[in-house]
């Protein structure tokens, strides 16, 4: 069941992505030649600015999912109402934080922009961004139960369905009025409209979530998820400020100009970090599942699994990413939109050593080992800030980059691994780090030949995407499945897949459309 379920959340998540995915490209093409590429920093501007507010969230979704996992396993009705109570309420507190501190900020949006802008209403824009933001915080909250339930593919069916007609509309107003001001303010309607409909889904399926109660957890049971909200604000606070920094400090120390052209990667990197992180985060909810009903032999064979995965998927991605980043940049939307080779090596590097964390960052959230190390977060924070700022100076953009790598080698890329095998399989990590250095050593091959071999044919631009895209395709996926097809991972996984691609075209679709 655990695997039917990941697969229907897998399989939609990816479908609506797809889409979704051409159409973000479409839109962004529109926007910079409709607006320009300063809107497009200022829109990476305030984007990160927002990210960084959402440290109001305290981490309440990690933590209320994961406390749903055993009385939705037990169909403990009474503790899922009064975590629902205890959701909503936080919830609505958070929103009020939000705008506060959005507000605050108004005044300093000047020194948040290094040199001149010319763009107009630049207020307006940020407080519709707030807007934006805040709007979510009093409906987003019954999506937990959902997740929580191993269904999270009726939310990507519903969120596909509203991306794909906000694009639209944001498509037709920009070709007809120019004007982001507007824009912004259909994207605040289709967020609004997204979330009220998966909130009001959300009291279709469970029917009890509209019954009026009084539900509440009792003294120990808040103590404990409140000790552990505690370190998940730590790990939300690090994670923010690694992720939603980059482009305040390349706004402060470069230019808006230049945020603008790194949201153009950005955008690239998003939608693959978005499209893989479907297939993981669909089965998140079946770890926990996993963790409250399996051993531990089970549980770590079945992280080795997505270990595996992990590695595979975000391998192959590097090695293309490396070879097509600034041919595709180029061929989209011109050569002067390029940054050099060396900032596209840091951009890649920060993308891998992320995406190689998400097997002991998804068992370490599901298995609620959330107090464990939980200063070490807001070092990475102060890590990541610091370099980031000495080599921004030094190197340039490549620097912030390469500034926060350094701050998840210090911190999440040891000592998450660490815990998970520490108290989860009571192993010792060392087989991790030796297969991780394994992992790491297969990619760079890959890679580096990829590249050599499509530096042979440099005479045209599209002929070159062509031989790059096939080598691509082929030399990292051969060289992985020539290592690793005798190992039980890549046979499970092979067995999974097979089973896929047998039931889906005849069972699995009809079910999970009707599901």
């Amino acid at each position: 069941m655990r695997i039917q379920n990941s697969l229907k959340n897998i399989f939609f998540g990816l479908s609506g992505q797809f889409i979704s995915i051409l159409m973000g490209f479409i839109v962004r093409t529109i926007f910079i030649y409709t607006l320009g590429i300063e809107y497009l920093g200022v829109e990476g501007l305030f984007t990160s600015i927002l990210m960084m507010l959402s440290l109001a969230n305290l981490g309440f979704d990690t933590a209320m999912i994961y406390s749903l996992y055993k009385p939705l396993a037990e169909k403990d009705t009474y503790r899922i109402q009064a975590l629902m109570n205890l959701y909503r309420r936080a919830y609505r507190l958070i929103g009020v934080i939000v705008l506060l501190i959005g507000l605050s900020i108004l005044p300093f949006l000047p020194y948040l922009i290094n040199g001149e802008t010319t763009i107009d209403h630049i207020h307006v824009i940020y407080l519709l961004f707030l807007v934006n933001s805040v709007s979510s915080y009093y409906f987003i909250y019954k999506q937990a139960i959902i997740i929580a339930d191993q269904r999270n593919h009726i939310i990507s069916k519903i969120h596909s369905v509203f991306i794909i007609s906000s694009n639209i509309l944001q498509i037709m107003l920009l070709l007809g009025t120019g004007n982001y001001i507007v824009v912004l303010a259909a994207q605040i309607i289709f967020r609004i409209s997204e979330n009220v409909y998966i909130a009001k889904r959300a009291d279709k399926l469970y029917p009890y979530l509209k019954v009026k109660n009084d539900a509440a957890l009792s003294k120990d049971e808040k103590k404990l998820f409140f000790e552990n909200l505690y370190a998940l604000l730590l790990y939300r606070i690090s994670g923010i400020v690694i992720n939603g920094t980059d482009n305040i400090v390349i706004s402060i120390f470069i230019g808006v100009t230049a945020v603008g052209m790194y949201s153009n990667y950005l955008l690239i990197m998003t939608t693959l970090t978005t499209f893989i992180g479907y297939i993981f985060y669909s089965i998140t909810a079946s770890v926990g599942n996993l963790h409250v009903k399996e051993n531990a032999e089970k549980k770590y064979f079945i992280f080795r699994v997505l270990y595996f995965a992990n590695f595979w998927i975000y391998g192959f991605c590097a090695v293309c990413l490396w070879n097509l980043l600034n041919p595709v940049i180029m061929l989209w939307i011109g050569e002067q939109f390029v940054f050099s080779q060396f900032i596209v090596f840091s951009i890649v590097l920060n993308f891998f050593s992320a995406g190689m964390q998400t097997a002991s960052t998804t068992f370490r959230d599901t298995t609620g080992l959330f107090k464990k190390g939980k200063y070490r977060p807001i070092i990475a924070a102060f890590i990541n800030i610091g370099v980031s700022i000495i080599l921004v100076n030094k190197i340039g953009i490549a620097g912030v980059f390469l500034g926060t790598v350094i701050s998840r080698l210090c911190t999440y890329f040891w000592y998450d691994p660490y815990v998970v095998f520490k108290y989860v399989f009571q192993k010792s990590v060392k087989v991790y780090f030796v297969r991780y250095a394994w992992s790491v050593l297969i990619v760079f091959i890959a890679a580096v030949l990829t590249d050599t071999l499509a530096g042979i044919f440099n005479e045209n631009m599209l002929i070159n995407i062509g031989i790059r895209t096939v080598l691509c395709l082929t030399i990292p996926n051969i060289l992985f499945f020539i290592i690793f097809r005798k190992s039980e991972e890549f046979k499970y996984l092979w067995n999974i897949v097979s089973s896929l691609t047998s039931n889906i075209p005849s069972k699995l679709l009809k079910k999970a459309y009707h599901a």
